[in-house]
């Protein structure tokens, strides 16, 4: 088991074009052969359940989504006819806008931008899709934008099956 870096950046994610007035992908994770990405509901960091996403959510003129965008993770396997919700929805993204990506970090932030998920760990295998997910009015622009998994959040293990 070994941690994980996981952002926007990452090579097994691809940045997608949200779609105004629906939800829709941003991001898609999509493991590399062989591995299995483990998102981790419980951190050392903080005192709240869940996993720590840092962003930043931009429009193309770089201003911040409007607060009432909705974020929320999902996951595709190769059995599912549609994306499963794997972690609790978020109704706004107002922690994500008033705080940059290093007060998000801090030990007396991190709560706030915590993502729920159902369950202790979900478990991405390299046959399945991880999706993060937005409705918004405004569509998201990756050259203004950012997001990052928790470091201490993410292991990849190898993966046979």
């Amino acid at each position: 088991m070994s941690q994980k870096t996981l952002s926007h950046l990452s090579d097994e994610v691809t940045q997608e074009q949200n779609q105004t007035g629906i939800t829709s992908p941003v991001l898609v994770v999509d493991p590399e052969d062989g591995t299995l990405i483990h998102l981790h509901n419980r951190v050392s960091s903080g005192d709240a359940v869940g996993l720590p996403i840092f962003g930043k959510f931009r429009d193309s003129d770089g201003n911040p989504l409007p607060t009432d965008t909705k974020l929320v993770l999902r996951a595709l396997r190769p059995t599912d006819h549609e994306p499963v919700v794997v972690a609790v929805a978020e109704s706004n993204i107002s922690p994500w806008n008033q705080l940059s990506t290093s007060e998000q970090r801090n030990e007396e932030n991190i709560d706030q931008v915590k993502i729920e998920l159902k369950g202790d760990h979900i478990n991405i295998r390299d046959k399945d899709f991880l999706r993060i997910e937005m409705e918004s009015d405004t569509q998201i622009d990756w050259s203004n934008s950012e997001l990052y998994f928790a470091r201490n959040g993410v292991s990849e293990h190898p993966f046979e099956g």
